[in-house]
């Protein structure tokens, strides 16, 4: 929780924080991501019963890499701007007395910034679809010298028992 009595006493001042925040793990593209080391620094400004924060959320996301599998630790260093009333609304957050939570915010921000698939590398060469092992950590011949199988394979057997009729 942050302060934010000085901010609401003293309007268009800056009142700087730092703080370590803790982010649940969630669900996101059906992997479940953790997150480590959150910290959350930047300047809290207020005026009448509203406080806005201007903040960096810098995070390690513990996830698995998209094509072998792998752990992979991806930081991230992302900006937090957000706006809180003591009166609810749709486009900002509420909040009592006079402390405000950043994780909600910083989570929200969060979400629209990871990306769409984890890497271990940019030159990682993922699973064998044959025998399952990673072609990162051994040499798999598994495909070497045979034609690979095409999803639509069997389309084409279809068009060998197919006469000139329309389908």
């Amino acid at each position: 929780m942050i302060d934010v009595s000085g901010a609401l006493k003293n309007a268009g001042a800056m009142y700087p924080f730092s703080q370590d925040i803790f982010i649940e793990p969630c669900e996101v593209f059906g992997e479940t991501l953790s997150f480590e080391d959150a910290r959350i620094t930047g300047g809290c400004f207020g005026a009448d019963e509203a406080v806005s924060i201007e903040a960096r959320l810098s995070v390690n996301v513990h996830a698995h890499c998209a094509r072998c599998l792998e752990p992979v630790v991806y930081p991230m260093d992302i900006e937090v701007k957000a706006d809180y009333r003591r009166s609810g609304s749709e486009d900002c957050f509420t909040f009592t007395g006079h402390e405000i939570d950043p994780v909600p915010a910083a989570f929200e921000c969060l979400l629209t910034e990871l990306p769409m698939r984890f890497l271990c590398s940019e030159d990682c060469k993922g699973l064998c679809p044959v025998c399952g092992k990673s072609r990162n950590k051994s040499l798999c011949t598994c495909l070497e010298g045979a034609v690979k199988p095409s999803p639509f394979s069997v389309l084409k057997s279809l068009a060998v028992y197919q006469t000139n009729e329309e389908v």
